[in-house]
């Protein structure tokens, strides 16, 4: 694809090690060069520095980025024509994020940046014993990605070993098969949802299926993504399979932000990204715990500087005993996936959701409610491009993804109240809280 995957992650093999102050200097070199990218490129950004009197040249240490103001999802939403510089590279494209508060956001990435993702995760990945070319797992899908399991597709997955298996989607006859599968494969590790990873922990201790197979099998480790793991959910998930679990950390508007190496410490790409943390009512910067504001250094084509994430999180230069001289990370306020439980006892993972309102226009905040079987609510809050013929999509949408005869109810809002810890959740399922709780999988009658 003419990326610069492989020359990035030679390049992070070794700056890894570096002294903290080296690392540093490379961060307060690629700001400025990422500032006068910007002033040149973006008038968004021009009008910002001009504004604030900032000019890139005399950009000398990472205090200096403290002169920008902060960036907020509303616009970034709203300005980003004025962000973008379409001519920085090779396959500048527009991409959709909902974003782990759910708001949904569009925004550009290009070949570079993309590469620079891509190199900082097979190092995460060689963290904990994964490298390029190992099998791997991938117990996650988009419907796009699903729809493209042709024959070209499963190909290219046979060559990179890595395969897909639909993450969205979990029944116990699907667990059932998904194991087998898994233990035919010998994947040396699984990438997935921890949601997705304890439903299957459920329905096959149901079904008294052995998960501990695949560790003799040859898999040595677990890495979760894209929602909360905590310490209980770790220690659950490892010891259903018998096998370590790593987790990972970052955002598709700001990259890969951090990943666990195997002593359990999740490490931050500095040499990517530059983070702070505020207080969010205040907005005063914070030492440790706050919401965390990312500084993209890779994100040239629509720069992303000093960008509110609305995750809370704990920054620390504490040492680890693996040697590594990145900062690192740990995630206070996480991201919860809920799922919805259709009629016919099929249980569809609220990511679902997410990828149907990227599809639509018009859609800024989504919820799906489901207090009883066989109705859930879609409550929405949209802006000018969405239409009355935009809510039916999204009903035929969600229909055709639970496959069911279940009332679906489309409802504009004017607004979606976060939970206690201020994180939107995708779904919101009484029915599946309660069938947990049970122990059961399959709704009576």
């Amino acid at each position: 694809m003419g990326r610069r995957t492989f020359a990035i992650l030679k390049q992070l093999g070794e700056s890894q090690w570096w002294p903290r102050e080296q690392i540093a200097a490379l961060q307060v070199e690629r700001l400025r060069d990422l500032a006068a990218t910007a002033y040149e490129h973006s008038p968004y950004w021009r009008s910002v520095m001009d504004e604030h009197r900032i000019t890139p040249a005399a950009i000398r240490s990472l205090e200096d980025l403290r002169r920008f103001p902060l960036l907020e999802k509303a616009t970034l939403r709203e300005r980003r024509e004025e962000m973008v510089w379409r001519e920085e590279g090779p396959r500048v494209k527009m991409i959709r994020t909902s974003g782990s508060t759910n708001e949904a956001l569009q925004f550009y990435t290009s070949s570079s940046r993309e590469a620079a993702i891509n190199a900082v995760r097979i190092r995460g990945h060689r963290w904990i014993g994964v490298n390029k070319g190992d099998r791997e797992v991938y117990f996650w899908a988009s419907p796009v990605e699903l729809r493209t399991q042709d024959r070209l597709k499963r190909l290219r997955d046979w060559l990179v070993n890595e395969p897909l298996t639909n993450g969205l989607e979990i029944t116990p006859e699907r667990v059932a098969q998904y194991l087998e599968d898994w233990v035919r494969w010998r994947p040396a590790c699984i990438f997935g949802y921890p949601s997705s990873f304890l439903l299957t922990i459920q329905m096959a201790e149901k079904a008294g299926i052995d998960l501990k197979e695949l560790k003799r099998r040859g898999t040595k480790a677990l890495c979760t993504t894209s929602e909360m793991l905590g310490e209980v959910n770790r220690k659950t998930i490892s010891e259903a399979f018998d096998l370590p679990v790593y987790d990972s950390y970052g955002l598709r508007e700001a990259g890969l932000i951090g990943h666990e190496c195997n002593r359990f410490t999740m490490h931050t790409n500095d040499e990517h990204v530059i983070l702070e943390t505020i207080n969010p009512q205040t907005l005063e910067l914070t030492e440790g715990e706050g919401e965390l504001v990312v500084t993209s250094l890779i994100s040239r084509a629509m720069p992303i500087i000093r960008y509110r994430t609305d995750d809370i999180v704990m920054l620390s230069r504490e040492r680890c005993p693996c040697g590594r001289s990145l900062d690192r990370i740990e995630i206070s306020g996480g991201r919860a996936v809920d799922f919805v439980v259709t009629s016919r006892g099929k249980w569809v993972a609220g990511y679902f959701l997410i990828y149907i309102c990227r599809a639509i226009p018009g859609i800024i905040k989504f919820q799906a409610q489901q207090d009883c079987l066989g109705k859930v609510r879609i409550l929405l809050v949209v802006d000018e491009c969405f239409t009355p013929e935009s809510a039916d999509r999204v009903k035929l949408a969600v229909r055709a993804r639970l496959d069911s005869d279940d009332e679906i109810i489309v409802e504009q809002v004017d607004d979606i109240k976060p939970s206690p810890s201020g994180k939107y959740r995708p779904v919101i399922s009484k029915v599946a809280q309660q069938l947990r709780e049970r122990g059961r999988f399959v709704p009576d009658g």
